[in-house]
């Protein structure tokens, strides 16, 4: 805990290595991810950089580096490829840690040496796999282009025989019919140019020779039939004759490997032109002919017959071909698949390596000089990691890690966390990295946030739903998901279960279950006509009485509201008078809470003006009008006001303390307290009119609850007041003094500009801190706010679907409300109240709690680290 309170402690120190073992040391500090390197060669791009030629393969010049490393490029894009040829087959690869156990049981070396090797084994890899790859392309295509050959030949017959059927009683061209053409002779008419003198069987086989239409047929895909038919059309102005069969079953993509459904089309045409133009168009359209003969002329029957035997033979050897490569690349892609996520986790591991030693400078031949951040108490474990990675090398001696002198630059931040405070953290890094030991907001957010959180999401049974959720995430495994939010939403399931049990309990204060009360226990109150406390009709405006006196044991409802709040007439006066006031103690309490701790941080720190001149009048101010509002509510809460309103009747003529009166008295006469005021103490007052006659009406008091309490609210409004001016006036004094009994007045000008700048910063801070007081405390009643509208969408979705459906008596009519009920209740209190209670809270802590002491400008740690292991 105390690691999550204040920042760890760092250290800036000098790191020297020796350029040949630089590598393995680099390594084995990003294995222990404690260190921060900073950069050396700020003047240099990256392109610029020492070992920028290891990341890109070039050929690196130099007395030790002559030779050619691993181009990490490449070696990712074969990865990358290997990766897609995995998917492909629906494999899951092994975790990285195993496949790098694997690996190294082969070859068990490291740095570029492993990388060397890494490079000819996924060299040997790519090519197996474009070698099978490609065959398998080449061999689809063909297997493809067979079954639409044999396509075309079924549909091609058909188209043949259907225009055979229509000129059964005729000689003439079987297109005749399909065009609608005459026969000759038919009209009366004949050709011109026949012979007169030839018989009429002649001339009618002359004609048919004459009508003989030429065809195309070809495959085409189904999404572009109504564009080519309209081309056709369009281009050969309607001079041919188009017919289209869907073929039988999906074809695969040699390429993409999706199916697509394609047509067989055959096309009749008569003229040349007319042939080369429909050519064309099934070249721009991708349409692949195939040659199908006439097998409506005389001994064609048989040869088609033949073609398509001989074609079917020919597909039953492609798919036996097409099925043994599709083994032999999933057995390659299987072994792949074992190694792939560690091969991947091994060239990030490397690029990492290389671009921390492009952070290095290289001050002395054959040695790299480091700086950098440090976790403190891993100092040690480094200095010991570098040593080792040297005396490997028989290098012992050629190392240093040292601390470097003050003065240091700014810290950077760091924080031990876990699963349950990581969401947390990540809440408060969100608004701003706290200052190095600045005090961390984060282990009062993980309290406060889910509780302010229910006290505006209070409801037993949508609470249970979140809380629900939130162990369901626990039994889910989402934190290797893809998806960004999906991986988010995981990492906060410790919140979100904070946050669902802290809704069931203020739902249970507030005795509030999906807007229904739950009576657990016996009522205190009784009306009268009512039986067993609650059950039983009573008349409008009948009051109900406790059953035991004010303020003994059984006058106490055992936990929550009770309630025969919810069934009274009064009772939205009643929940908003306490979540009113509920909402004002929490906010004023955490509001306090913030101005201590920037007291504690200011001790810390040493910062005894910013204590003094700063935290106390700021505290002081607090107290005098904010807590002395909640000590108010507090009283009037505690008090018995029915005792005091019977010590300010009239009865008999005589007062409560035996003095005589009349019924037209005075209450501040009739009153035995005597406290002054229009009621001299014996009425409840309106809080909120005291709290604004503080300021505006000092001293006068309508309705006090106390003796004194008009001088009392006097003296310490005098005392908030001359807060403002210490606040104001006097951290900018102080170092105006400061200064000036330090130099003796030799800063000039220049001191008196800082000093003017520290006024007006302090004229800001000032301003912001009395004025945000004021309204930071009106904006907590947004916790009372959102409760009570969230209650009232609750009552409203129960009464106008439920119980609307339920005075219906119908089945049916029931059965669709409250599938309406669920929707909506889903839609709409589970999703959009819920988002809208969680940015409430997230902006309570952000601006009413936070700027009270959180600077936020601190620098996240950001150490190098190699990963060991991944999924």
């Amino acid at each position: 805990m105390s690691s999550w309170w204040r920042s760890r402690d760092m250290k800036y120190v000098s790191l020297i290595f020796s350029e040949d073992a630089a590598h393995e040391c680099v390594h084995s500090l990003g294995r222990l991810g404690s260190i921060q390197f900073t950069d050396l060669n700020p003047e240099q791009t990256p392109f610029q950089r020492r070992y920028v030629g290891f990341i890109k393969r070039c050929l690196i010049q130099g007395p030790q580096l002559y030779y050619q490393r691993p181009r990490y490029d490449e070696l990712e894009r074969k990865l990358r490829f290997m990766g897609a040829e995995i998917n492909a087959f629906g494999l899951k690869r092994s975790r990285a840690s195993e496949a790098i156990q694997a690996e190294l049981g082969v070859d068990a070396r490291s740095g570029a040496t492993l990388l060397d090797s890494l490079e000819v084994h996924l060299e040997r890899y790519e090519h197996q796999l474009l070698e099978l790859k490609s065959c398998s392309i080449q061999l689809t295509a063909k297997y493809n282009e067979k079954i639409e050959y044999r396509e075309c030949l079924e549909k091609g017959k058909v188209f043949f025989d259907t225009a055979v059927l229509l000129s059964d009683h005729d000689v003439s061209n079987p297109i005749s019919k399909v065009t609608g053409a005459s026969d000759p002779g038919e009209d009366g008419t004949q050709p011109l140019l026949a012979d007169d003198r030839a018989a009429p069987g002649e001339i009618k086989r002359s004609v048919e020779l004459d009508m003989k239409f030429s065809s195309v047929v070809g495959v085409l895909n189904m999404d572009e039939k109504m564009r080519f038919e309209r081309m056709l059309f369009r281009s050969t102005r309607g001079n041919c004759l188009a017919r289209f069969a869907d073929v039988s079953r999906p074809i695969t993509d040699a390429i993409s490997g999706k199916a697509e459904n394609k047509i067989v089309f055959i096309v009749f045409f008569k003229s040349e032109v007319i042939a080369t133009i429909v050519n064309k168009i099934c070249a721009a359209f991708g349409a692949r002919q195939y040659p199908v003969p006439d097998h409506t002329a005389p001994g064609d029957t048989g040869r088609l017959d033949l073609i398509v035997h001989e074609l079917s033979s020919e597909l039953a050897d492609a798919r036996e071909v097409l099925l043994k490569n599709r083994e032999l690349r999933l057995a390659l892609c299987s072994r792949l698949m074992q190694h792939h996520a560690g091969w991947q986790m091994t060239i990030e591991r490397e690029k990492a390596v290389y671009h921390a030693l492009n952070l290095f400078r290289a001050d002395v031949s054959g040695m790299l000089r480091a700086e950098g951040w440090i976790v403190a108490s891993s100092e040690a474990e480094a200095r010991t990691l570098i040593a080792r990675s040297h005396a490997a090398m028989d290098l012992a001696g050629a190392s240093m890690l040292a601390t470097v002198p003050l003065p240091w630059p700014s810290p950077p931040t760091f924080y031990d966390t876990n699963d349950f405070t990581r969401a947390f953290q990540e809440f408060v890094d969100t608004y701003g990295v706290p200052r190095y030991k600045e005090i961390n907001p984060a282990p009062f957010t993980a309290v406060t946030f889910p509780f302010l959180f229910g006290m505006m999401y209070g409801d037993i049974g949508h609470g249970t739903c979140i809380l629900l959720f939130g162990l369901y995430l626990f039994l889910s495994d989402s934190v290797n998901s893809k998806d960004e939010m999906t991986r988010g939403i995981y990492t906060a399931r410790y919140m979100l279960t904070m946050m669902g049990a802290s809704a069931i309990y203020v739902g249970a204060v507030y005795n509030d279950c999906f807007s229904l009360a739950l009576a657990l226990f016996d009522s205190t109150y009784r009306w009268q006509g009512a039986q067993d406390g609650l059950s039983g009709r009573v008349a409008s405006g009948v009051s109900a009485n406790m059953t035991a006196s004010y303020g003994t044991a059984s006058n106490v409802y055992p936990f929550g509201v009770d309630p025969a709040w919810h069934v009274s007439e009064n009772e939205l006066l009643f929940f908003n008078s306490m979540k009113m006031k509920t909402a004002v103690i929490f906010g004023v309490v955490q509001m306090t809470l913030g101005i201590l701790l920037k007291g504690i941080n200011a001790l810390y720190f040493g910062e005894y003006a910013v204590f003094f001149l700063e935290f106390l009048p700021m505290l002081v101010f607090d107290c005098c009008l904010f807590v002395y509002m909640v000590i108010l509510i507090f009283a009037k809460w505690a008090i018995d006001w029915n005792q005091r309103q019977l010590m300010g009747t009239c009865t008999h003529n005589m007062t409560y303390d035996g003095r005589p009166c009349t019924s037209t008295a005075l209450l501040k006469d009739k009153c035995a307290l005597k406290y002054g005021g229009d009621s001299g103490g014996c009425a409840p007052p309106n809080l909120i009119n005291q709290l604004i006659n503080i300021a505006l009406n000092p001293g006068a008091v309508d309705e006090p609850m106390y003796p004194g309490q008009g001088s009392t609210q006097s003296v310490l409004l005098a005392i908030a007041f001359l807060c403002v001016p210490t606040l104001l006036f006097g951290k900018p004094m102080y170092s105006y003094f400061e200064k000036h009994n330090a130099h003796d007045g030799a800063a000039g000008n220049s001191g008196e500009h800082s000093v003017s700048e520290e006024f007006i910063h302090q004229c800001i801070e000032t301003i912001e801190f009395v004025l945000g007081m004021v309204s930071n405390t009106a904006s907590y009643l947004r916790l009372w706010a959102l409760s009570l509208a969230h209650s009232e969408l609750a009552q409203v979705f129960w009464k106008k679907i439920i119980l609307a459906a339920v005075g219906a008596n119908n089945g049916i009519f029931v059965f669709a409300s409250y599938s309406i009920f669920a929707v909506v209740t889903i839609a709409v209190l589970l999703a959009m109240d819920l988002l809208e209670c969680f940015l409430h809270a997230l902006r309570l802590h952000w601006v009413e709690f936070q700027n009270k002491f959180y600077k936020a400008d601190g620098i996240r740690f950001a150490p190098f680290k190699v990963a060991v292991s991944r999924s």
